[in-house]
């Protein structure tokens, strides 16, 4: 990497964007799944008939990232093993409100913050408008999850919360510290080993993990997840100095900041 010229650099920009919309595409794969597990799963027939719209904007996103994918890109990468086990976790967790809480709250919170991290970094506006349309969807889509979740966690023992707070915490840090595009440096011929530790030290990549943090904070605090108990997630967000999140723009507002977006594009394109 130390010898790497304009030439690398910029073919390593190409790679590592490559590598993030084939990821975004794992994803929504995985999202389509779990979702259609939360249609079968979840005891409310109403919460059932809103998930089974979500299923169709999955697959809607599923096809719009690997159709970009195959005509914008040369070629796409495999899901990283990171996000494959965080999503095996979700799907093959027996209980459907961790299966909530995994996708609708962790899995699609990552999703924003890495949708409008790329918004911001890029210039193309294909690429721009795609993401922004998909980030529109995602902000419902948690929204509805902290709507659904808040009420059955109201019920909840003290044991079943804590249970919550410790995969909430492992999801986010987990999320945080292992997406480094490994693979990315393997197929440029870098020697991972030495170039891991550099970059942890990106101040692009510390910008992104904070980002995440703004939507996961809020949100558990929305549910309750952040104070209940004895206040354990509070406690553990404290400790790797995220706690300054907790009163940001939540999901919800953000619902309504997107769809006054949409409506000034439809008035400007009429």
């Amino acid at each position: 990497v130390e010898s790497w010229g304009r030439d690398e650099w910029v073919k390593f920009n190409m790679e590592s964007q490559n590598w993030a919309l084939s990821q975004f595409m794992h994803g929504e794969q995985g999202a389509l799944v779990c979702t259609a597990k939360i249609v079968e799963t979840v005891p409310w027939m109403d919460a059932k008939y809103y998930a089974s719209t979500q299923v169709v904007d999955e697959a809607r996103h599923v096809e719009v990232f690997a159709k970009y994918l195959d005509t914008k890109l040369s070629d796409s990468y495999p899901i990283n093993v990171h996000l494959r086990m965080l999503l095996d976790d979700i799907i093959e967790d027996s209980r459907w409100d961790m299966t909530y809480l995994g996708m609708q709250i962790m899995v699609e919170g990552l999703a924003l913050a890495a949708f409008g991290f790329m918004y911001q970094q890029s210039e193309e506006p294909l690429l721009k408008q795609l993401l922004r349309y998909v980030m529109s969807d995602e902000a419902r889509h948690v929204a509805f999850g902290i709507l659904s979740l808040r009420e059955v966690y109201q019920d909840m023992t003290q044991a079943e919360l804590r249970d919550r707070q410790e995969f909430a915490f492992e999801a986010a840090v987990r999320m945080r510290d292992r997406f480094l595009q490994q693979e990315v440096w393997e197929r440029l011929g870098a020697d991972v080993k030495k170039v891991i530790p550099l970059a942890y030290q990106d101040p692009l990549r510390q910008e992104f993990q904070q980002l995440l943090f703004t939507k996961i904070v809020p949100n558990c605090k929305k549910l309750g997840l952040l104070d209940a108990g004895d206040g354990w997630l509070r406690t553990k967000f404290g400790e790797i100095g995220v706690l300054q999140y907790e009163d940001w723009v939540d999901t919800s507002e953000e619902v309504d900041a997107f769809a006054i977006s949409r409506e000034l594009e439809a008035e400007q394109a009429s």
